[in-house]
């Protein structure tokens, strides 16, 4: 289970969302997309959070540097993708932590605690379980493709997307129905839609730890909201 609460992840997606709406000195933004990168280690993904803190450099160096590039056709396509595609980096970094430390137990939980309606809680329960086994079907056809000679590398993909789509997307979207329903049907057996009264092994807290972390995501909005007024 991860460390760190679902009611502190509620509170990283309105943070990162709420990002996007208004324009922030550099630094200050570098500074709240490494505390969203700092989630990974307190939950134990070491390696998960160099990745993402490495990817965070990157951007922070080509954001500076896209500044310096000429006022021409390739400084605006670098330009766009430092600046404009940084932008979305925040969300990016919280997605990727929230979920691959959430389990949809801890949602459902959490959710129900919130006295969320169920017309909320059944399509999201749904939706958690659907890209994981979606993701998983993709290696599996990939790795069949392979066995076949088919798209063996990346860069065969682009090289002939006809046979891509027939080979690859075609049985990938073929099968999402069917996880779909499959999936809906299987919440709909475990009582998922039962008004009464739910019961849960899951045990979700708000701890010391989710307070501390809070507390440095409401500095870091309170200065945000300094220097926007």
């Amino acid at each position: 289970m991860s460390r760190i609460s679902v009611y502190t992840k509620f509170f990283l997606i309105v943070f990162a969302n709420g990002l996007l709406f208004f324009t922030l000195p550099d630094p200050l933004v570098l500074a709240i997309t490494l505390y969203f990168c700092s989630f990974q280690f307190v939950d134990g993904r070491i390696e998960r959070g160099w990745h993402w803190v490495c990817i965070t450099a990157v951007f922070a160096v080509g954001t500076y540097l896209a500044y310096l590039t000429p006022d021409n056709l390739i400084g605006h396509y670098v330009l766009f993708f430092f600046v404009g595609l940084g932008k979305l980096l925040p969300v990016v970094v919280v997605g990727a932590y929230i979920s691959g430390t959430t389990k949809v137990s801890e949602l459902i939980c959490t959710l129900r605690r919130l006295h969320v309606p169920q017309w909320i809680v059944i399509p999201l329960s749904v939706l958690f379980r659907f890209f994981p086994t979606i993701r998983n079907d993709y290696r599996q056809i990939r790795m069949a493709m392979k066995f076949r000679g088919i798209a063996t590398t990346t860069g065969d993909m682009f090289r002939h997307p006809v046979r891509t789509m027939e080979f690859i997307y075609v049985p990938l979207l073929n099968n999402a129905t069917n996880v779909a329903t499959d999936l809906a049907s299987a919440s709909l057996t475990r009582g998922l839609t039962d008004p009464g009264p739910k019961t849960s092994l899951i045990q979700v807290r708000f701890t010391l730890l989710d307070a501390s972390m809070c507390l440095m995501g409401l500095i870091l909005m309170g200065g945000a909201l300094y220097v926007v007024m």
